[in-house]
């Protein structure tokens, strides 16, 4: 194994024999290998991947699909059928609430309990000891039986104790789902701060905004098979269309999403220029495009930015047939000067009746993240209705790419997209000066003001 992989799994598999009796697994164990009684389940098959020291893999599929035997075989609590799992250092695992505590004993003696279990010594517990009491923050409460505890309460102590033990690889299983926002908030910032000291990372998540958000990759499992393995981005749109479109359509749809080179958010000039994550804000201005089409306050269409990441959901109803970006004089454009506002057009058309409809857009990111968004009211519809909704924005984004979705749903079913575009346009803000700011968005209002301290 490389010494800079924490992670190598090849080939992995786990199968359950299913007996349509309980008579037959008796039977079986007297036969042996010479008949066979029982059907087979592949709860995980044939599953291959390697992960760097200092990266974070997310895990994304619905129930049933494999996840937690992944997590199980990595972490060594099941027994593989077939493969291997190479693990390059000691492990930490959060795989359920309170996983390896005692609800008999108090918080303080599962701290030294679990942090025993996972090699610390008593001495390197002591050390911890205080960070993990302030990391966890349940106060007195250490003190109590854990039976008596909530389940964020036992959460926040079994994640705190995992993460000062400074495992070479964690492993996460929805683990921090529970608790409220700025614990999980703390959780991830503390996530981060481990990856930085070399903690490779393997979170289970339904929740694709943090995947966007902190892997470096992802993996999507259906029925215990790996189906796709690649950009974050990439994963999380397959995973959202197909949790819109019906069971048995899924190894069709994956099969269609996954014909392309695609992989990572860019578009068909980017993909040659740099790679998604060298293409932060104060790299992509306008000095980065080809000659005469980047110069100051020149609105017009690059015809080269095009996503290669472009999404389209089964329309129910209604569908989105176009988006454009409009420039401050209403003429389609997808080179913007910081500075100058512009609008989103989507055009719409209906093949049912259709009441209550909720239309929005959003402007994303390179990694998949959400910048900011609108949703409005939509007029009542007739089948082979149509008609368009002009979205306006202000002059806030900073200069780099974006890209343009958008969905509709009705008021009494928030959540259920009749239709939904996934980076449906590309947009890159320009500038031919200098930018003060950083990030992605400018909410600066003027120049900062200085003011000297009197002199004494």
């Amino acid at each position: 194994m490389c010494s800079d992989l924490a992670l190598e799994v090849e080939q992995l598999g786990k199968l359950y024999p299913i007996y349509d009796h309980p008579r037959d697994r008796l039977l079986q164990a007297i036969w042996g290998q010479r008949k066979q009684l029982y059907r087979p389940f592949w709860a995980l098959q044939d599953v291959s991947f390697q992960l760097k020291r200092g990266q974070t893999l997310g895990v994304v599929g619905r129930n049933g699909s494999g996840k937690s035997t992944l997590l199980q075989l990595i972490c060594g609590t099941l027994t593989p059928t077939t493969g291997k799992v190479w693990v390059n250092g000691r492990i930490g695992a959060l795989l359920e609430l309170g996983s390896g505590f005692n609800p008999e004993f108090s918080g303080l003696e599962n701290v030294y309990l679990n942090g025993t279990l996972l090699g610390l010594t008593t001495s390197e517990i002591d050390t911890r000891l205080d960070a993990i009491l302030d990391f966890a923050g349940i106060g007195d409460f250490i003190h109590q039986p854990v039976k008596t505890y909530s389940s964020g309460m036992a959460v926040r102590l079994a994640f705190s104790v995992q993460a000062h033990v400074q495992p070479d690889l964690l492993v996460v299983d929805e683990a921090l789902a529970v608790g409220d926002e700025m614990f999980q908030k703390k959780c991830y910032a503390h996530l981060e701060r481990l990856k930085k000291e070399g903690t490779a990372i393997l979170l289970v998540t339904h929740n694709c905004p943090q995947i966007l958000q902190h892997c470096d990759q992802a993996l999507l499992l259906n029925s215990g098979q790996l189906k796709l393995h690649g950009s974050p981005k990439l994963v999380t749109s397959t995973y959202q269309r197909l949790n819109n479109a019906p069971a048995d359509e899924w190894d069709t749809l994956l099969s269609q999403l996954t014909d392309g080179d695609g992989g990572a958010n860019t578009t068909r000039r980017e993909a040659d220029e740099c790679e998604a994550d060298e293409c932060e804000a104060d790299e992509c201005e306008a000095d980065e495009c080809e000659a005469g089409e980047c110069e100051a306050g020149d609105l017009q269409q690059d015809p080269q930015l095009l996503p290669s990441s472009s999404v389209r959901y089964e329309a129910i109803g209604i569908r989105i047939e176009a988006v454009e970006v409009l420039n401050l004089e209403g003429k389609q454009a997808n080179l913007i000067p910081m500075g100058q506002p512009f609008s989103l057009r989507f055009d719409y058309r209906a093949t049912k009746p259709l009441e209550d409809l909720r239309l929005a857009c959003n402007i994303a990111n390179q990694t998949g993240m959400r910048i900011t968004g609108q949703h409005h009211p939509g007029p009542p519809c007739t089948a082979d209705d149509s008609f368009s909704m002009t979205f306006h924005f202000n002059r806030g984004l900073l200069p780099g790419l974006y890209f343009v979705g958008g969905g509709i749903w009705q008021s009494d079913r928030p959540g259920h997209f009749l239709h939904r575009v996934v980076d449906a346009r590309a947009l890159r803000i320009t500038a031919d000066v200098a930018v003060n700011g950083f990030g992605l968005c400018d909410l600066s209002a003027g120049t900062p003001t200085i003011q000297r301290s009197p002199t004494r």
